[in-house]
Parts: structure tokens; sequence; C-alpha cells
């Protein structure tokens, strides 16, 4: 069911101010288009665009997650599709003209990719979507930390894209084609790991925190990577910085920006801190192991893809969440 509704999301003085000049060079209602909708991010931000009132036409695209209809349906518009399908795409766009995309559909799993680069390609680079847009479609696009080699860190959004991995290269070619069709009025978003709460609804993968919480809570003992660092951010702080490009910013200031969290963090200290939080033995439950001790692992990964990301806060004005603040906020 289709839900049009009106209002403005809270937020600072200054930030409302800019956010409401943007808007002057959109739609009186964007026409808003989410892809991989039924995914982590998508519910959250599907959530929060219904939470606030958005004064847009929602819409979200998804992929086979049966439960997605009957979570979401009677709140926005649904289209279940294959992103990779010319046809389904043309069926799409055939329904829905859009004015802003949000593209987070992806195969994110890097063995996934690895073990089929060319389905990867297709998903995480769906040339027929992003070319077949109208020409002044503004378009948000979830790309990766892993564009990053991993050897070079902190990356600074000026430092060289050299993936090592089918993932990484497959969102790096997206980045590419979107920046081509859309140079004025598109955004890049090179999104480190991803935590935060329990989505609002029924979803095929919750964020790292509820995996540790759940293997934690059955008092099974993990391996968890030592030797990996990234700078994983809260869930919430990237809602609103995609927000903040949907309101007009992807015409103001497009290009390619870091989105990373205020640490550089490894995943045995995020784990680390699940356990104090919830009260667990970290000791007893979590193995560290070095991912370069390994052998015969299916993907190469990058050792230290952190992220500084000041130029992404500095305009959207977001506080970043701490890695406690986080932990917190998800079990509350």
């Amino acid at each position: 069911r289709h839900r049009k509704i009106s209002s403005r999301p809270a937020c600072s003085l200054f930030c409302y101010a800019y956010t409401t000049l943007c808007w002057n060079n959109m739609p009186a209602r964007p026409t808003v288009l989410v892809t991989g909708a039924s995914g982590y991010l998508g519910q959250h931000l599907l959530s929060y665009f219904i939470k606030m009132e958005a004064n847009i036409e929602l819409h979200a695209a998804y992929g086979s997650l049966e439960t997605f209809l009957s979570d979401f349906g009677e709140k926005v518009t649904c289209h279940m599709i294959d992103i990779s399908s010319k046809a389904d795409v043309e069926a799409l766009l055939g329904n829905v003209q859009p004015t802003v995309l949000v593209h987070l559909a992806a195969l994110s799993s890097p063995a996934a990719c690895e073990k089929d680069a060319e389905r990867a390609t297709n998903i995480n680079c769906p040339v027929h979507l992003i070319r077949s847009l109208q020409e002044d479609v503004s378009i948000i696009l979830l790309s990766t930390d892993q564009v990053y080699d991993g050897e070079g860190a902190p990356y600074a959004e000026a430092s060289s894209a050299a993936p090592v991995n089918v993932y990484g290269k497959s969102k790096l070619a997206c980045e590419k084609l979107v920046r081509t069709v859309a140079p004025s009025c598109s955004v890049c978003l090179r999104s480190s790991l991803i935590i935060g709460p329990k989505t609002p609804g029924r979803c095929s993968k919750q964020s790292f925190l509820q995996f540790c919480d759940e293997r934690m809570a059955n008092g099974t003992t993990t391996d968890i990577f030592s030797d990996e660092v990234r700078s994983a951010v809260y869930v919430m702080d990237v809602v609103r910085m995609i927000d903040w490009f949907v309101q007009g910013g992807a015409r103001t200031h497009p290009g390619v920006y870091n989105m990373g969290g205020p640490e550089r963090l490894t995943r045995l200290q995020i784990a680390q801190a699940v356990a104090a939080h919830r009260g667990y033995d970290a000791v007893r439950l979590l193995v560290p192991v070095a991912r370069a001790s390994l052998q015969n692992m299916s993907f190469p990964s990058p050792r230290d893809i952190s992220m500084e990301s000041r130029m992404l806060l500095a305009l959207t004005l977001v506080q970043p969440t701490s890695l406690e603040e986080a932990v917190r906020a998800s079990f509350c």
C-alpha cells in the first residue's frame, strides 16, 4: 500500500536550515526508490523514513525475503525484483519514476562474490538499472571500504582504490558507472562494517553485534579475527547521512565519500564490547585468531581498511557514535 505523509525530521537548527535549502532544488515530493530494502540497512532506512514522516513518496525494491511484504507492505509500496534482470528492472522503472535512487542492493559476502564473480558483478554493478534512469535522477550508492587494499590506512577520500577481492572490484565498478552516468547528482558512500540493533522487521542477516550476542548467549566458543581493522559505523548514523543526501545533498555535494565510525576496530574488539555490555565471559567464549595465520582462505581480504570520514561528517553534521554507545543503544 502506498502512503504519502509529510512532516520534517528533527535535527539541529543549522542542519534543518541547510537541508530545507536543499529541498528547494528537489521536486515538492521526491519519489525515492530504495533497492535492497529488505536487508539490514534497508529496513532501518525505511523505518526511519516512516517514523519521521518524511515528505517523500517511498518505494522499496527487494529480492526474495518472503516476510518483507507482510512486515512493510502496509507502510510503503513494495516491489519484488531480481536486480540483475533486465526485464525486472524495466518493469520496475515502468511502474516507478524515481527522482532519487538509494541503491543498497548487493551481494555483500566476499566469499560468495569470489565463488561466482559474474553473478557478483551483475548484482553489485547493475548496469541496466543505472543506465535506464532518467537523466536528472539523484543516485546514492552504498559502496564499501573494501575498495581499498589494506596497506595504506587510514584512508582518505583522495586515497587510491585498489580492491583485492571480487566484492571490492564489483563495487568500485559500480562507483565508476554511477559517477559517469550522473556526475552532478550522485554520491558513492564507502561504508565500513555497519553495526546496530536488530531490524524492525524480520531479516535474513542481522549485524555483527547480534551474531556475537547469539553465540555468547548460547555459550558457544567462537573464533574471532584479531588482526583485521575497520572503522565500524553505527547504522543510525548511516541512515541520517543517507537522509541528508536524499534531501538534496546528492545534488549540492556530489562525489565519493568514506563512511566510517570514529574508531579503528577489530572484530575481536567489537565482540569484546558486546561481552562487556551483556555480561558474558569474553575470555572463555572469544578465541582470538589471526587471519594472516590461516591457510586456504576462500577469498583475499584487506588487512587494515580503517578510514577517515571527516568530509562526510562535516557536511551532514552527524555526530559519530562510539562503539560503546552503539552497543549500549543496540541492546537497550
